[in-house]
């Protein structure tokens, strides 16, 4: 008797990538006879049990017997795209159909490095990945972000797509800065470079690995990048983000079988970008908030950092990231935290904190100490490992919807005359137009009105 068996994929991460160890092993063992083999995008390679087939999506693999791991595999651009299932061949007149989008998933150091590109425009060098996040090089130590561009100046550890809301209506969840094991990169990446222009887009999947993909926790948007970067304005990355609810999409539930059928709903939810600003040695930098600007900033507290170049030892530039287009008829919340200590930390998606991402971004209940202006978030006590955050809601993501925000992340040298290099500077009150930070970053402060002007 002919049988036919169709198979979606629960597992998306091939284990012969290198330094690819995201954990999703091959779907349970399934009945069947020969394979059918597709995916989205088609054109992929079929292996079995990591022999070529020569053959390539959709196809037919025929004179199989027994056990057997289908992979297939895409390689665009220098990175390889695809999923791996497990089958049973039972029947030799019986098919098995797999069929699963192809995926990129990154989440050790090793992956990261291997998988980075630097790209620099308008003395600007910044490190994109295909997973999808973002001035990230390998997490640690810097390398996301140099500036000015000939130099080896650091002043990034990292950015990352922000997102929290209400799943169904009630369960609290959000994506941490450092859930790289939640993305999934789509292929692929489309990359024009002029001497004096970067245009960088790509997508990526928020889904949950396969660790985790039973619990209650942040899942089913994808978010399509832009980086621009031109010569047109110096020291100015920008960055759009479109945020879509695809948790009705079939090709998404083959990741992530747990959804319910029809999608799942977001409430109250908060969508922006958040940045890991290491200037140099990443424990002596401190934030502060620019509210008309819509702009959070950090800086490093003493102006000292022996290993930059260029002439910026005894003068380190301030980076900032500010919110230019928000969806209408939403607010804007400025945002900051530290690593650990002085009061707060990373929350992680999947854990039990991942509540507080939503508390942060929505601007409901900041760490403490908390600025009385509800669109300016936590002041630390002292400096730290500090993270940065812009985010713009509420919104209802129903499935299908989707929502657009436009951010720009700058570099300024701070205003000569207005600091002592070794000498601590206090962030003081945001409002305060008399401090001296308000002073030494009014470069920074130019910029970001300069950068608003031009995206008019």
């Amino acid at each position: 008797m002919k049988t036919t068996n169709r198979l979606l994929l629960t597992g998306a991460c091939l284990a012969a990538l290198a330094g690819c160890r995201e954990g999703d092993g091959p779907i349970r063992p399934v009945d069947g006879g020969r394979a059918w083999v597709a995916s989205d995008p088609p054109g992929a390679r079929i292996f079995v049990d990591n022999i070529d087939t020569r053959q390539f999506t959709p196809d037919t693999v025929r004179g199989l017997s027994g056990r057997h791991d289908i992979s297939v595999r895409l390689d665009t651009l220098g990175t390889t795209y695809g999923f791996t299932a497990r089958i049973f061949l039972s029947d030799e007149d019986s098919t098995v159909s797999i069929s699963g989008p192809l995926v990129m998933r990154c989440d050790e150091v090793i992956c990261f490095t291997a998988q980075h590109r630097y790209w620099a425009a308008n003395r600007v060098r910044f490190a994109t990945n295909p997973v999808g996040n973002l001035f990230l090089r390998a997490g640690v130590g810097g390398g996301g972000l140099f500036w000015p561009a000939i130099t080896n100046n650091s002043y990034a550890s990292g950015g990352m797509v922000a997102f929290a809301g209400l799943l169904a209506g009630r369960d609290t969840v959000a994506l941490g800065m450092y859930d790289s094991n939640y993305l999934a990169g789509r292929p692929a990446p489309t990359i024009a470079q002029a001497p004096d222009r970067v245009d960088v887009r790509q997508t990526t999947w928020i889904v949950p690995p396969s660790s985790l993909i039973q619990r209650i926790t942040i899942r089913g948007i994808q978010v399509t990048e832009q980086l621009v970067a031109t010569g047109e304005l110096d020291d100015v990355v920008v960055l759009r983000l479109v945020f879509r609810n695809i948790t009705h999409e079939p090709l998404y539930a083959a990741l992530d079988p747990t959804i319910p059928f029809g999608g799942a709903v977001y409430e109250q939810a908060w969508v922006g970008f958040m940045l890991d600003p290491d200037i140099g040695t990443p424990g002596d930098d401190a934030l502060s908030y620019e509210r008309d600007l819509d702009l959070v900033y950090a800086y490093d507290v003493r102006w000292d950092e022996n290993g930059f170049g260029g002439g910026f030892a005894r003068a380190p530039g301030l980076v900032g990231l500010r919110m230019l287009d928000a969806p209408p008829g939403t607010t804007v919340i400025l945002n900051g935290w530290t690593s650990q200590g002085t009061g707060s930390r990373d929350w992680v998606a999947g854990q039990l904190n991942e509540r507080s991402g939503w508390s942060m971004l929505s601007g409901v209940r900041p760490y403490a100490p908390d600025h009385p202006d509800r669109r300016i978030g936590h002041m630390p006590l002292g400096p730290g490992d500090v993270r940065i955050s812009v985010s713009a809601g509420p919104v209802r993501l129903e499935p299908r919807d989707s929502v657009v925000v436009r951010v720009a992340i700058l570099l300024a040298d701070p205003v000569t005359g207005t600091f002592a290099s070794g000498t601590q500077m206090e962030p003081g009150e945001p409002t305060d137009r008399t401090r001296s930070l308000h002073a030494a970053a009014g470069n920074l402060f130019r910029k970001a009105a300069e950068v608003a002007a031009a995206a008019r």
